[in-house]
């Protein structure tokens, strides 16, 4: 029995390295993706910010048609931006799971 034994604590080292490895691998990818995504957001924010103000600014100047159109823009505008700041919130919430396996992963080593 104590070949058996042997055998299932080498495999399952070999797997607990493996896991570590593809934690690794895996927090590293959703870190680029992370910042990635948070660059893209904080330029998408500052352009939703710019449009409102923009639209307040001449909203006097427009006629009523065209300042509907405009709150409509400025509408999706948001939803935009809400879905982004969203995503990146996940995926930051995902990175600190994974972040937190991989040290689980690492202390069964």
């Amino acid at each position: 029995m104590g070949l058996f034994d042997k055998q299932f604590q080498k495999l399952k080292k070999e797997f607990s390295k493996k896991n570590t490895r593809y934690y690794r691998e895996g927090v590293k990818e959703l870190e680029e993706l992370y910042e990635e995504l948070k660059g893209a957001y904080e330029a998408l924010d500052m352009i939703a910010l710019e449009f409102s103000a923009f639209k307040d600014l001449v909203a006097s100047s427009l006629t009523e048609e065209d300042n509907s159109k405009m709150e409509y823009f400025n509408q999706h505008f948001k939803k935009l931006d809400k879905v982004s700041r969203d995503a990146v919130r996940d995926v930051r919430d995902l990175l600190r799971n994974q972040k937190k396996r991989l040290r689980e992963a690492i202390n069964e080593e």
